[in-house]
């Protein structure tokens, strides 16, 4: 019943727009009558309301369609009505009108529709009627009204209904000062009753406006971005006098005032209303910042507004991070009104965020009092310990403080390095930033007292694999700990000019860092806890150890002092490999030998202590782990051979059992070290046959997909390196990796589907490892998987990787094999999608050489389908790759191939392409795509001399192309021919061609052609005869060339040259000997034109190339 009425609503739609879009406006006004005694009047309510919900969904999703024409998503025969322009503006005005209940003058079909209609605005409440009470009180519709409005503006502005912005805020003024009025001169009693219509009217209107400063602050045209401009320049100040202030003002009277009391769901609109206005504020500034600026006016306005944010901010955010603090879950639970207040809070925070973001410069002139306000709030928030990781105060303060110390801007211009290095983040400040950032790190809160471990830690004790895709996830913009790495990774990245004297972030912190790291006395003592090697170390000497001081401990820090420790050196392995490369230098510190007097041997204690079950059974390996990560982090600065061997170390905490993320971790180590085993390739080679199976056993204990793929993505990265560095795999362990493939293939369904790209990965370093002699024996593995890939829509995504490696299995291959040739089949199909073509291509090429008649037999209709759909419909880039398999065809089978290519239609298609280059028609292929097309002609024509001459003239709108215009395009196009390293093959076999049509030729309407053109014909025959070597051994076979931008496969270009060595041995062309045929042509041409015919022909030709040409035909 839904999909036949959903039917039935288009069907009007589409046949009687103007009418449906009509009669779903009356709808959307619609009340309920008055009940009777019988009737339940909130049944009734409930049902127009439903009603008009219903109605107002319907017209967006008409508008959405029929309100202009976009050009999108239909055929070219598909007729589409849309709404007419005098329907269009009742839709405005109406809507509008619901909004802001107004009263409008009817638009008749006669009239001007933009400019006889407008509104008339309500300012008495007694001209509010019930029924417009009832629509301003509709929450639902009233919200679907201001996202219909958006929508609206989103189409119409700037060029239209540009009465929109205008009228929403002459609403809120003329509210604003019905209210302002109301409460001057009426009795506390009377004055919620006068204004409630006009609270309505302003909330409704502003929440409009809101919705469409949204919307059209996505758009990015010039026009859009001047029509914002003009729109805050216009009206900022009325909003902030009208919108802003009154309703802060409001929201700061009513809640810290005692003579009225005010309910707190009335409180609560106050405050969702500050919210919206606070909203508009923001998109007018951030869109117009820069050019508010530069105005006296808007300036002061500005300066006004971010003075009035400021003081809010000032008084409340202390209240509520009080307020959060006293909850007894950090603020998970709180009424409805402070949820309110601190989304009012966040608006403003992320406000000021915003605008020093995206208005660096602009934004100077604010920064301080900012600066200043963030950072103490900042404290006071981290202060306490009930703080949740996803506090959005704190990530505002952290956001902001970040994208202040990394500006650049602020590090170049002397007013703002005054303002920021000097007189805020001076270093004491930095420093005391740093301690805070370090325990922000892994900062969760909103644990029990009684609780030794952070949120965080407790989530890798439950799940070690979400814990530690969760970390790779976070992001700054939600999450504690990952905007204090990007404010400390701003801080050790300032760079000011070298004359500078400033002190910044990189000149305190990162000594500092290098200091800490250098205590290794502490790293022991944390070492021995987490390993178990010393239960019951005495307190004081913890105390005494902790290297971010017992105060951190003490403010910062739940649980027990053992814990703390390992969580403060977590925390600076953390900054260590944040700031990476950076410490190279700094302070004498150099990472290869921290890591081999100090981290290389607290990861070996670690190692050891966990392989013989010592560690404690409660106890996460935090700093094993963080250890693995921060040599990942490093791996170009560790000592590869080293004796404490970091490959082997991170390989070893790979085969571990029982922690999945340190597991996970361990991959990205062993990822990382792969590329520096090439000098020590014995290295890699002793710990594979250990990691390939920990490999597939860590695959198996995974639930994520993300972390299975890495697995399986190290798997295939650990062969390819042993086969790069000339190891050897053992048939058992290649028997081992390969084994598990298909039960991963057929088990990869829904998400884990990704999986099926891993496989066939391995199954292509795998082919690639054991080479021609062996790869066959993957065949009934992997051609399966290979055809599934193109055959199934799931596996959409496999067409690729699967293309990948039969292009790995076609180079792999000494001969024709039936069972790769069956794959043929779905080329076809692949080909329809042009981002195939390049590989499809060379495959092709590949099989036509190797399987010569047997293919040619199997696959000739399969070949002509390739090109049917390819030839004309591609790039220049992906033209050439055509050409392989032309060249391919036309070399091996010059007279079979011709007929194969003229009756799939593709010479006519050669020939009509030649002639629309010829009279340069703006839609012609370019001289690089007709080159190949004409060298194509030319070796069928060679083989099939009569095939050509059937086929001229071909008739078009530009001219007509006869055998003559043939001979030309010969002619002017032979010096293109010649570029490239294949040049001296299409020019030779050109030269071969045009030699062909002299008498005596059996094509006798291309004789007179050449006869007319000698002499440029014969100086393209003396440039073959001294530019190719007498035994042809310069002419190198059409290959296109790896520099190409877009050719991203992997080849055997030795393999591939040999190929094509052996196939132009076999290229009668070429076998033909020029120097012989121009000889007997020229002989055979006197006695086919007579001694006086013959004599004014050589008249026609330079003398100078007359010379040159007995020359070199005489030696």
């Amino acid at each position: 019943a839904i999909g036949q009425a959903q039917g039935t609503l288009l069907a009007l739609e589409n046949d009687q727009v103007d009418e449906y879009v009509n009669s779903l406006l009356s709808l959307i006004g619609a009340t309920s009558s008055s009940p009777s005694v019988e009737e339940n009047a909130d049944a009734v309510a409930a049902a127009a309301s439903a009603l008009r919900l219903a109605a107002i969904l319907a017209l967006k999703a008409a508008i959405s369609r029929r309100w202009k024409d976009r050009g999108r998503g239909r055929a070219a025969n598909e007729k589409r009505s849309y709404l007419s322009e005098h329907v269009k503006q009742l839709v405005r005005t109406h809507v509008v009108n619901l909004v802001i209940a107004g009263r409008h003058n009817v638009v008749t079909p006669t009239s001007n529709s933009c400019n006889d209609s407008h509104i008339n605005f309500i300012t008495n409440v007694n001209e509010i009627t019930a029924q417009q009470l009832i629509l301003l009180q509709d929450r639902q519709l009233q919200h679907n009204a201001a996202s219909l409005l958006s929508k609206i503006g989103r189409l119409d502005l700037p060029l239209k209904f540009h009465a929109l912005i205008p009228t929403l805020i002459e609403a809120v003024k003329l509210s604003q000062e019905v209210i302002a009025t109301a409460t001057a001169t009426l009795a506390n009693l009377n004055i919620m009753q006068t204004t409630k219509p006009f609270h309505l009217i302003q909330y409704n209107a502003m929440s409009a406006l809101e919705a469409t400063l949204s919307e059209i602050s996505t758009q990015r045209l010039l026009v859009d971005k001047k029509y914002r401009n003009s729109i805050s320049m216009q009206y900022l100040g009325v909003v902030i006098e009208y919108g802003l202030i009154p309703s802060l003002n409001n929201i700061m009277a009513s809640l810290t005032s005692n003579s009225v009391p005010v309910e707190e769901e009335e409180s609560v609109f106050r405050v969702q209303y500050a919210t919206l206005c606070s909203r508009v504020v923001f998109h007018m500034l951030n869109s117009s910042l820069s050019k508010l600026v530069e105005d006296a006016a808007a300036v002061i306005v500005v300066d006004h507004t971010l003075t009035f944010i400021h003081k809010f901010l000032v008084e409340w955010l202390p209240r509520m991070i009080i307020e959060r603090n006293n909850m007894p879950d950090g603020g998970g639970t709180t009424t409805p009104l402070v949820m309110a207040i601190n989304e009012l809070l966040q608006v403003h925070c992320d406000t000021i965020v915003e605008l020093q973001s995206s208005h660096a410069k602009s934004f100077i002139r604010y920064l301080e009092p900012f600066l200043n306000l963030f950072y103490s709030s900042l404290l006071s928030t981290v202060g306490e310990r009930t703080t949740s990781s996803s506090n959005g105060f704190v990530i505002s303060f952290l956001s902001f403080l970040g994208n202040v110390a990394g500006t650049t801007q602020y590090c170049e211009e002397e007013d703002a390095v005054n303002i920021v290095w000097v007189k805020f983040l001076n270093p004491r400040i930095i420093l005391s930033l740093a301690h805070i950032l370090l325990h922000l790190f892994h900062y969760s809160g909103g644990v029990d007292d009684d609780d030794e471990d952070d949120i965080d830690y407790h989530r890798w004790g439950e799940n070690p694999e979400a814990f530690f895709q969760w970390e790779l996830q976070r992001s700054s913009y939600e999450d504690v700990g990952s905007a204090a790495q990007n404010l400390f990774l701003a801080l050790v990245e300032s760079k000011f000019p070298a004359d500078s004297t400033v002190q910044g972030g990189k000149e305190v912190v990162l000594p500092w860092l290098v200091d800490l790291l250098g205590n290794v006395a502490s790293q022991r003592i944390a070492v021995e806890i987490e390993g178990g090697v010393s239960r019951n170390i005495d307190a004081e000497i913890i105390h005494q150890g902790m290297p971010l001081g017992a105060a951190y401990h003490s403010s910062l820090t739940k649980g027990s002092m053992e814990h703390a420790i390992v969580m403060q050196w977590d925390a600076i392995y953390t900054a260590a490999g944040l700031a990476g490369t950076m410490l190279e230098g700094i302070s004498g510190f150099h990472f290869g030998s921290w890591f081999e007097n100090c981290l290389g041997l607290s990861l070996s204690v670690l190692l050891q202590q966990s392989g013989s079950q010592q560690q404690h059974h409660c106890c996460l390996p935090i700093l094993q782990r963080r250890i693995v990560w921060l040599v990942s982090c490093n791996a170009n600065q560790v000592n590869i051979s080293s004796q404490l061997n970091p490959l082997r170390m991170a390989a070893t905490a790979l085969s571990r059992p029982d922690d999945v993320c340190l597991r996970l971790t361990a991959v990205q180590a062993v990822d990382a070290l792969l590329p520096y085993c090439e000098e020590t390739p014995q290295l890699l080679h002793s710990i594979i046959e250990a990691t390939i199976p920990a490999l597939y056993r860590l695959t198996n204990d995974c639930d994520e997909v993300e972390s299975r793929s890495s697995c399986l993505d190290l798997l295939s990265n650990i062969i390819t390196y042993v086969s790069c560095t000339g190891g050897l795999l053992s048939t058992d362990l290649l028997n081992s990796i390969v084994a598990p493939l298909s039960s991963i293939w057929e088990n990869a369904i829904d998400q884990n589907l990704l999986l099926r790209r891993n496989v066939l990965s391995i199954i292509s370093c795998v082919a690639s490892f054991v080479g021609p002699n062996e790869a066959t024996a993957l065949y009934p593995l992997a051609l399966p998987m290979i055809d599934d890939s193109f055959g199934r829509e799931e596996n959409v995504f496999l067409v690729d990787e699967a293309l990948k490696i039969w292009w790995v299995f076609s180079q792999l291959s000494e001969g024709y094999d039936p069972l790769l040739g069956k794959l043929y089949l779905r080329a076809p199909m692949l080909s329809k999608d042009l981002e195939n073509v390049k590989v499809l291509m060379r495959i092709t090429e590949y099989y036509i050489i190797l399987g010569r008649e047997g293919f040619l037999n199997d696959h000739v209709t399969t070949i002509q389908a390739v090109l049917c759909n390819t030839v004309g419909e591609l790039s220049p880039r992906g033209a050439v790759y055509v050409g392989l398999v032309l060249e391919a065809l036309l070399r091996l089978f010059p007279s079979e191939g011709g007929n194969v290519l003229d009756c799939c239609g593709m010479t006519d298609k050669f020939l009509e392409a030649c002639a629309n280059n010829y009279f340069g028609i703006d839609s012609c292929d370019p001289d690089r795509v007709i080159v190949i097309y004409m060298t194509a002609l030319a070796r069928i024509s060679l083989a099939s001399p009569t095939l050509l001459q059937l086929k001229l003239p071909i008739t078009l709108e530009a001219g007509t192309f006869e055998h003559a215009q043939f001979v030309d395009l010969y002619v002017k196009r032979f010096q293109v021919a010649g570029n490239g390293a294949h040049g001296l093959l299409f020019q030779s076999i050109w030269g071969m061609l045009l030699l062909s049509f002299y008498p005596p030729s059996q094509i006798t309407n291309l004789t007179n052609p050449v006869l007319e053109r000698a002499n440029d014909i014969f100086g393209a025959f003396v440039y073959l005869l001294r530019n190719v070597n007498s035994d042809g051994s310069n002419i190198l076979s059409y290959e296109v060339e790896c520099d190409d931008e877009e050719e991203k496969i992997d080849r055997d270009t030795c393999a591939y040259d040999t190929v094509l060595q052996e196939q132009a041995k076999c290229d009668k062309v070429l076998s033909s000997n020029f120097r012989h045929h121009l000889t007997k042509m020229l002989g055979g041409l006197s006695a086919a034109l007579g001694n006086d015919e013959y004599v004014q022909f050589l008249c026609t030709i330079d003398s100078t190339i007359l010379q040159q040409l007995h020359g070199m035909l005489a030696n």
